[in-house]
């Protein structure tokens, strides 16, 4: 069964926006509630983002005012917004009052007035998670024992007051904490980069909310199910259907399933292929650290090898053949006539901590050896391979969801050829749902990456070719007496 049914959803880019209210700050003695105004009506432009990169939810909506509201409804920054849409047939976006999740107006900007009409002004309402506001009012001093996630799911109830569900993943990390009075998602930022996978050989963990809730887990479990199974795709996006295609809902289109016409891809771009330079500069394809136990006056250097670690874990190409291993984006191909690959380049970028163990008896903390190489490396391997899309609103996917991209060769011709390097299985970044209310278009953009190609680059079989050595020590000032 289709997860879309033309019944229910019968264009693409249609969307039910069934709430967009505004809700006081204040509250007459004769009311029992606040005062609510709906702005649907002046509404033009919609836009919300939700990123794994990032700790909460906002948005911003841009208002057409020919009313000058603001003169009987201020806007004061203390406001709240509630918020409810969806795809129809697909489930929603639900932060609103009647749901106890409503978003905090922080700030309105770029009041501008319209040309030629005296009546008629532009401005932006900017909201966010009450969770950031809470953030930043609030400060953790406190210490924390055993598992990381139980000082996650503290700080979340007790400091950020959410009553959002909370998604977590065990971690191993069996470590003694203070808290030096931190803002609380700093933090929880700070636990997260201590954080060890209970399951996957990961290390780092990113917390980040959805329209689901809250989610605290190693990108690895992002890709992965129950540390035996590829993620399934959320969704097949392709740039083309077939060819003489109408997705406006107006015309013909020789494809009647909706499900179909939502897979098109109006436009996309890379914004990263290859930074071969830049993974180098930041210890990506190898990495050296040097730790200073303090308590056991020793000194102990680790080197991190990108291809000889990519094996142990999961990636966005990672589904189960005989060829995972070999699926990196580093070819394997050695630099120069030294015989070594980019990975064997430890010095590329050092690194120098001190850490002192075995301070709290019964807890350790967690060595810098085991979380820091690794999480160096994983951090610049997102960035490669990044696909920004512009594809039809829908509210099934989440940032954090996997989806297929199909993306052909640049060749021409009638037959589409996919690109086997770039096409394959991408992990959502991020989503930015952008509603325009005058045309009733419901788009989003979409931050992508892959840490791997879906077929493994050629290996090397030619010698590399280094050129004639034309090394010559040559003195300037001799080169000038032959002109003279």
């Amino acid at each position: 069964m289709a997860i879309l049914e033309s019944q229910i959803l019968d264009k693409v880019g249609k969307y039910n926006l069934t709430t967009l209210d505004i809700i006081s700050y204040r509250q007459q003695k004769s009311e029992s509630a606040p005062k609510v105004m709906d702005i649907k009506g002046i509404a033009d432009v919609v836009t919300l983002t939700e990123s794994i990169l990032d700790n909460t939810i906002s948005g911003v909506v841009t208002v057409y005012d020919t009313g000058d509201i603001r003169s009987i409804f201020p806007l004061t920054g203390l406001e709240r917004l509630s918020i409810k849409f969806n795809t129809p047939g697909l489930p929603s976006y639900d932060y609103t009052e009647d749901n106890g999740t409503p978003f905090h107006i922080y700030k309105i900007d770029n009041v501008t007035k319209v040309a030629n009409k005296d009546n008629a002004q532009y401005y932006n309402i900017y909201f966010c998670s009450p969770e950031m506001i809470n953030s930043q009012i609030e400060t953790v001093s406190k210490a924390y024992s055993g598992p990381l996630e139980n000082a996650v799911d503290d700080i979340l109830k007790n400091k950020l007051k959410s009553k959002k569900p909370f998604f977590f993943e065990n971690t191993a990390t069996n470590a003694k904490y203070v808290i030096p009075s931190l803002k609380p998602l700093k933090a929880i930022n700070f636990l997260s980069s201590q954080s060890i996978s209970g399951k996957y050989n990961n290390s780092g963990y990113m917390f980040y909310e959805t329209s689901k809730g809250f989610h605290f887990r190693s990108l690895e479990s992002l890709l992965a199910m129950g540390g035996a199974a590829a993620r399934p795709v959320r969704w097949n996006f392709q740039t083309q259907i077939q060819k003489n295609m109408d997705f406006s809902g107006k015309g013909k289109s020789e494809v009647k399933d909706i499900e179909s016409r939502m897979q098109n891809v109006i436009k996309y771009d890379f914004k990263k292929h290859a930074d071969t330079l830049g993974n180098i500069m930041d210890g990506m394809y190898a990495n050296r650290l040097v730790v200073h136990d303090a308590f056991n006056k020793t000194v102990k250097t680790h080197d991190f090898n990108y291809i000889k670690e990519f094996e142990k874990s999961y990636h966005t190409e990672t589904i189960g053949d005989e060829f995972d291993v070999d699926k990196h984006i580093l070819p394997n191909a050695k630099y120069n006539d030294t015989g070594k690959g980019l990975n064997e380049y430890p010095n590329s970028k050092k690194m120098v901590v001190t850490e002192t163990s075995k301070v709290h008896n019964d807890y350790e903390f967690v060595p810098t050896s085991d979380t820091l190489p690794k999480i160096v490396s994983q951090r610049k391997s997102i960035q490669n391979f990044n696909l920004s899309m512009l594809v039809y609103g829908n509210t099934l996917l989440n940032a954090g969801d996997v989806i297929n991209f199909n993306a052909p060769l640049m060749r021409g011709g009638e037959k589409v050829i996919s690109n086997p390097y770039v096409s394959g299985r991408y992990l959502i970044l991020a989503i930015k749902h952008v509603m325009a209310l005058e045309t009733g278009t419901h788009e989003m953009v979409l931050r992508c990456m892959k840490d791997s190609v879906r077929t493994p680059y050629p290996r090397e079989e030619d010698a590399l070719i280094v050129g004639k050595d034309n090394t010559k020590d040559i003195n300037i000032y001799k080169e000038d007496e032959k002109l003279a």
